[in-house]
């Protein structure tokens, strides 16, 4: 197990990414919209594949951002357009939080621990570069090589969630594999998030670092179970090899902190509005039920 340093121990007294992100699921729900300005995306949507299409694209999502709690955008494909895509993804954050809506950064970072604060003014918070309130990170380097960036999150209210077991097929060879006490991988990373935050965040009901989760059952439901009171994204939702009564069954009965991302289940609905408003509604339904 990574070793836990006490030595920066300072969660914040803003309110935790968990706390209000667990508010505005019970208000809109626990969907979160993907957002992806790709090229296929662009050019299914009729947009010019350069940074006019990709904010023009921005302005059809942003007309459903307040229908979901929070969105997740895919940062490589803002930053591909250079400095013109980062102001873009900067303006489109703060619109989404003029609508209410948590933006996630989906950047899986993951580096040595010196580059971590050098990471956080460039994603995470109100004084940040680019304002999310949450970023992806790839804790395959170590938990610890990315303390600091947890820490930071802690102070200003983020999070950090850290890719546990992702969903592509190259990921099993080192996500499954086991070690001498017969863990694997990804349940080595889960307790070791759970353990950061009881030992950082002692009495929040919600730790700074967080998880993604996109196993199949039944190891998504023991990964899921060993991650107490961190904010899980659980992608899958309208993918063609993913039930959607699987997805959920991997959450705990009340949903606890689930974020349940969805992308090409509602998108390949647009660029019509309306009829994005009207699928999100229906994933809506779909996961109340």
């Amino acid at each position: 197990m990574t070793e836990i340093d006490l030595s920066r121990t300072d969660v914040g007294s803003c309110e935790s990414f968990g706390a209000r992100w667990t508010k505005l699921a019970a208000e809109r729900s626990a969907l979160c919209l993907g957002v992806a300005p790709s090229s296929s995306w662009l050019t299914r949507w009729d947009l010019g594949d350069d940074v006019r299409g990709a904010a023009a694209y921005c302005d059809r999502v942003l007309r459903v951002a307040a229908q979901v709690a929070a969105v997740k955008v895919q940062v490589p494909f803002f930053a591909r357009f250079g400095a013109q895509g980062l102001d873009l993804l900067a303006r489109f954050t703060k619109r989404c939080h003029e609508h209410g809506s948590l933006v996630v950064m989906d950047a899986k970072v993951g580096d040595a621990d010196d580059t971590m604060d050098a990471y956080a003014d460039l994603y995470l918070g109100p004084g940040s570069r680019l304002g999310g309130d949450a970023v992806t990170a790839n804790g395959y380097m170590g938990l610890r090589s990315i303390h600091p960036l947890a820490v930071r999150a802690g102070q200003v209210g983020a999070a950090v969630l850290v890719l546990v077991r992702t969903s592509n097929h190259a990921a099993g060879e080192v996500q499954q594999a086991s070690s001498t006490d017969e863990r694997t991988v990804a349940q080595h990373l889960a307790d070791d998030i759970a353990a950061w935050n009881r030992a950082h965040a002692p009495n929040a009901s919600w730790g700074p670092f967080g998880a993604v989760v996109g196993a199949r059952l039944p190891e998504s439901a023991n990964l899921v179970a060993r991650l107490p009171r961190c904010v899980v994204e659980v992608p899958g939702l309208g993918r063609p090899d993913r039930d959607t009564a699987e997805v959920l069954a991997a959450l705990p009965e009340d949903r606890g902190g689930a974020l349940l991302t969805i992308t090409t289940g509602v998108l390949r609905h647009g660029p019509d509005a309306g009829a994005l408003r009207t699928a999100l509604e229906a994933w809506r339904e779909r996961i109340r039920q």
